[in-house]
């Protein structure tokens, strides 16, 4: 089958995806706005379009206006070149990222006209304890586009009876990277603990720094933060959490590293015993999910959407948004007992296997772009 992607960008939670697909013998092309810093092209380099001079100029004008403001991470792409493209691929069927943003609907546009079965791509739980206006507009939307409809987020199906019928969850697919019994524990002695993520506050650095730093006093351990660092944004709040790993008198136990290949960050995973996504208000964030890949147990907060990922108590634990206390409690609970650690690092393991094999996630897509799910 002929599939295309489109999204704003090639987010680095579509390279196992993506590959999936093509190891499966599909032929894959993603459609993307802009390039982004972490990427990585092993699989699939996507082809970057441009945005629309129209709506640039738009949003240079808008910007001046108080109160409104059009988002640096959307867009649309120039309508000629993406109709070419689009017709030049005459893709079977259409992945389209928020396929109620402006491209997104471009693109469920295009994909009508050109015969393929739209799929939309979300983050939406798949269960939801109320449904919402907006989501029942999605579903009648879905419904007239005649389109498939996947999350990678499981939601919450024991707190609530309500399933979003349309919704069929698909997790990212992730291929097992380091075996249990390939790792070596506890290099010099310490738990050695890793997190990752841009240098935004939302990716809470400081809340993982001052937990470090309470751990320490209880347990030997040696932490590593990777992030990107790409925007005078980014440069500032690097610069806030290097002021707090120094006040914290952390710059002997915490790295920090930027701006990592992707092959350098599978790399630093190789090299830890756990994994701490200490975030908030994360959609679904694949790296709690490369970590289980190279078996290391794993703690994330409960705003991040595969959070389902993980099986509390066996492969990690989940805490409370911004709360350093139970951020602390999950994160000892783990490094305090080197055989659980271990354990919950090969549930991790067996965990990928059996949830996320990438031909599973492939047979999942060609049912649902066939209209068969």
């Amino acid at each position: 089958m002929r599939l295309a992607f489109t999204a704003p960008r090639y987010h680095t939670n579509q390279h196992f995806p993506v590959k999936a697909l093509m190891e499966a013998g599909h032929e894959v092309s993603f459609l993307v706005l802009r390039r982004g810093q972490s990427e990585t092209y092993d699989a699939l380099a996507p082809r970057v379009l441009g945005c629309s001079h129209v709506f640039e100029a738009l949003r240079r004008m808008t910007a001046a206006l108080p109160g409104v403001r059009l988002s640096s991470d959307g867009g649309i792409p120039p309508v000629r070149k993406f109709w070419r493209e689009m017709r030049r691929l005459r893709p079977s069927a259409v992945v389209v990222r928020d396929p109620f943003s402006a491209y997104g609907l471009l693109a469920v546009l295009a994909a009508k006209l050109v015969g393929a079965r739209p799929v939309f791509y979300t983050q939406t739980p798949a269960h939801r304890r109320s449904s919402g206006w907006k989501l029942r507009a999605a579903v009648l939307a879905r419904g007239m586009a005649g389109a498939g409809w996947i999350t990678p987020v499981l939601g919450s199906p024991d707190q609530g009876k309500t399933a979003n019928g349309p919704l069929c969850y698909v997790p990212f697919a992730m291929p097992p990277q380091t075996s249990p019994d390939g790792r070596r524990w506890f290099a010099g002695g310490a738990v050695n603990v890793l997190a990752i993520g841009k240098f935004e506050p939302r990716k809470n650095h400081p809340l993982f720094l001052d937990a470090v730093h309470r751990l320490s006093s209880r347990c030997p351990v040696r932490a590593t933060i990777i992030g990107e660092c790409s925007t005078p944004a980014h440069r500032k709040e690097l610069e806030a959490v290097k002021g707090r790993r120094r006040s914290l008198g952390l710059d002997e136990t915490v790295r920090i590293e930027v701006n990592l290949p992707f092959h350098e960050v599978q790399q630093r995973f190789k090299e830890h015993d756990m994994f701490v996504l200490a975030s908030r208000d994360e959609w679904a964030a694949v790296s709690p999910l490369e970590a289980m890949a190279h078996s290391l147990p794993v703690v994330c907060s409960d705003s991040n959407g595969t959070a389902c990922y993980i099986r509390p108590g066996e492969n990690g634990f989940v805490f409370r948004a911004d709360d350093l206390d139970d951020l602390e409690a999950c994160m000892y609970r783990i490094a305090s007992d080197r055989d659980l650690l271990a354990a919950m690092g090969r549930r991790s393991y067996e965990l990928v296997v059996s949830e996320h094999a990438p031909e599973k996630y492939a047979q999942a897509i060609m049912e649902i772009a066939g209209g068969t799910r």
